[in-house]
Parts: C-alpha cells; sequence; structure tokens
C-alpha cells in the first residue's frame, strides 16, 4: 500500500529513477482475488496484472486529474493504506481520539495519491518482471525486476513486494525497492515532520495538509 513513498524519501534514492519506480511500484495495482487460495500463486499473479494495469495508464496519456483518480481507485483497492498510515504516525496516532484517526487517515490517503500521481509522470517505459514469490511468516513475499526500456542497458532494479491478508483479501504492506522500504522510509519522515510540528498527530496532519496544497498548485 505510498515521500510510495515522498518529497524527503527523495534525498535518500541512490537512483534517478526512484521515485518513478515509487509511483509505478504503487500505481501497478488491479482487483485482488476476494480471498487467496493459493497465496504465493496468487501473489504473483497480482503483482504482474499491476505492471499492465498501469502501463495501460500511463500509455492512455491522462491528465492530472485523472492520474490521480486512476491511481487512487488502484492504490485504495490493493494497498493496506489504513494499516500503513497508523504504523507511519506510531503512538501519536494510538494516543488519537477516533474522530482524529479518521481525518488523519483521509489526509493520508490523500498526500499518497497525489504524490505518486504525480511522480508517474516521470515513468520512461520500464516494464515489470515477476520472479518469483516465497513465504515469510504471515507474509508473501514477491519478488520481481524493473527492467529498462532500452536492451542494451544491464541494469534492473529489484522490488519485492509484501503482502499479507488483510479482512480475507492480500493486500501490500510494503515495497522495497533496490533495498529500501518504502514504509520504513515513509515512516522515518513522518518522524521529522512530527518533530518539526510539536510531535503531535495534529501537526504531523497540519504537515500533510501543507503537501496536498502544494501538490494542487495551492499556496497555504
Amino acid at each position: 500500500m505510498l515521500q510510495l513513498w515522498f518529497i524527503q524519501l527523495l534525498i535518500i534514492m541512490r537512483n534517478r529513477l526512484l521515485p518513478a519506480l515509487m509511483a509505478f511500484g504503487l500505481g501497478c495495482a488491479q482487483n485482488v482475488p476476494a480471498r487467496a487460495t493459493e497465496p504465493e500463486t496468487d501473489g504473483r499473479a497480482i503483482i504482474q496484472s499491476m505492471g499492465d494495469a498501469l502501463l495501460a495508464t500511463l500509455r492512455a496519456g491522462p491528465d492530472k486529474v485523472t492520474r490521480e483518480a486512476r491511481f487512487g481507485e488502484m492504490y485504495r483497492r490493493n494497498f493496506d493504506s489504513a494499516g500503513l498510515a497508523a504504523w507511519a504516525a506510531g503512538g501519536a496516532y494510538a494516543a488519537a481520539l477516533p474522530e482524529r484517526r479518521r481525518e488523519y487517515l483521509e489526509l493520508f490517503d490523500a498526500y499518497v495519491i497525489k504524490s505518486y500521481a504525480a511522480l508517474l509522470q516521470q515513468y520512461k517505459g520500464e516494464r515489470l518482471r515477476v520472479d518469483k514469490s516465497e513465504i515469510d511468516g504471515r507474509d508473501i513475499v514477491v519478488i520481481s525486476n524493473l527492467v529498462p526500456p532500452d536492451p542494451r542497458d544491464p541494469r534492473e532494479i529489484e522490488m519485492k513486494w509484501r503482502m499479507r491478508l488483510v479482512g480475507g483479501r492480500l493486500m501490500v504492506t510494503d515495497v522495497v525497492i533496490d533495498k529500501i522500504s518504502m514504509a520504513l522510509t515513509e515512516k522515518r519522515a513522518f518522524a521529522d515532520w512530527m518533530n518539526e510540528r510539536g510531535g503531535t498527530l495534529e501537526g504531523l496532519m497540519g504537515k500533510l495538509r501543507e503537501k496536498i496544497a502544494r501538490a494542487d498548485g495551492k499556496s497555504f
């Protein structure tokens, strides 16, 4: 399930393609079976269908509004957004009142979608090759590689998709790109933002509102 996932995340990325790869990873999503009967097989099929769905979206060349809408639909369907949001905010989320939690989850969702939908513009024609899957405790880890469009370019970037049954559905809980966990990187970025704003969920929410406004080209 986002910074993929974000601006501070870009600072530590070692490859200039990585922002687009994050968007690729989050955006390539299609319908997930309501119940996984063979998790490893289902996991590989889901990730492959993700790549196919994203390529179709990118080839259509949608405008900003359409791109965000399509990306948002795919992200909400296939990523454990609520779990990712709660983990990223840590204790501040656990201590918040239910109404505040709901508001934060909505902001997190909007932030991830707008951030990654914008990064999709940097996609340069890479394709996703799904190689294998393995069981890791409660999780299924699907291992794939992002293949450059130029066959003369030998560089491939490994992407590991960590998936888990959430409410009877196999959902993505993290994407590890070139050994960098998107979920962990996001959690660190959110911790920095909370520290800037008094260490509270309300402070983090204010930061997210600013990020969303900038993504929409508005002053805050």
